[in-house]
């Protein structure tokens, strides 16, 4: 397979695996709380990730890091933790795990940002055009239309949190993707969220134990989630371009959508539906426009 295949390959199945984790994750938050949930997610997440660094074909390896590459895992975890707790709590807040999938497309537009900034790119006339539809469908998508005075949610102000963060995350892997290897990244977000979930579970003074459903979505989750996702998402950066892979993971709102309504039997507003098209339109305009 050519190496460019490969890479839409991997961002194809980083997609899918990311919409199961909307749905997976919200079953189990659905029957405990936010910290249970972190420490239970990511134990199992370091259990799968370290049977791939196990195999002679995983890809771990640490055996070249200098300071930088660890100050790098360091800055990196530090991210993750804000921009995952943000993340799994605008899940929980959520009635529909729909809405925040499609709010996660604004990640894609602040990495354009920040290539704005930190590399100094430039805006085109369809990126500027791109840009302002992602922000106005994000709008629609966040506000609460179930009553008649609109109020901006929770749930959207947790994902504008971690949206950015993300971003911040992506562009730094991307820089170092070559020096340190996705395992590698993905077993260092599972130890840095499995080890501030026990802190909080620890002074939070909370159970765990778990009712056995939420323990086999979890599993199942933390498996195609923290495992599958993280090693296939930095994989296809190493094959693509991040605006490639960014496109086709942009369509994740969809799949999400699906299987909610299939799941849970529940659907965005027609308005949130809506929104989200908009905000995916937006997003697609401003990577094709930086492929030009």
């Amino acid at each position: 397979m050519k190496t460019t295949n490969q890479g839409y390959l991997y961002a194809f199945i980083a997609t899918i695996c990311m919409s199961l984790v909307y749905l997976f994750s919200k079953a189990a938050l659905n029957e405990i709380s936010l910290p249970q949930f972190g420490f239970w997610w990511f134990i199992t997440a370091i259990f799968w990730n370290s049977l791939m660094a196990v195999h002679p074909r995983g890809g771990f390896s640490i055996k070249f890091f200098t300071r930088k590459d660890y100050r790098t895992l360091l800055y990196i975890g530090l991210i993750e933790l804000v921009a995952t707790t943000a993340f799994y709590a605008a899940i929980e807040v959520s009635p529909n795990p729909a809405i925040p999938s499609f709010l996660r497309n604004l990640e894609y537009l602040f990495v354009s940002v920040l290539g704005f900034i930190v590399l100094s790119e430039r805006f085109g006339k369809v990126a500027l055009a791109g840009a302002f539809l992602a922000l106005l469908g994000a709008f629609i998508v966040s506000l609460r239309t179930t009553s008649a005075d609109s109020f901006i949610t929770v749930a959207s102000g947790l994902m504008l949190l971690s949206t950015a963060f993300y971003a911040a995350r992506t562009v730094l892997a991307k820089k170092h993707i070559s020096e340190i290897s996705p395992v590698v990244l993905s077993i260092n977000r599972a130890i840095f969220l499995f080890l501030f979930s026990l802190i909080i579970m620890i002074f939070g003074t909370y159970s765990f134990r778990i009712p056995a459903s939420a323990f086999l979505n979890i599993v199942v989750g933390s498996f195609v989630g923290p495992f599958l996702t993280s090693i296939f998402s930095y994989s296809a950066l190493r094959y693509i371009e991040a605006s490639r892979a960014a496109i086709i993971q942009s369509t994740t709102g969809l799949f999400v959508l699906i299987g909610a309504f299939l799941i849970f039997g529940n659907l965005p507003t027609a308005i949130q539906v809506f929104g989200g098209i908009v905000t995916m339109t937006g997003v697609i305009l401003m990577m094709l426009n930086r492929l030009k």
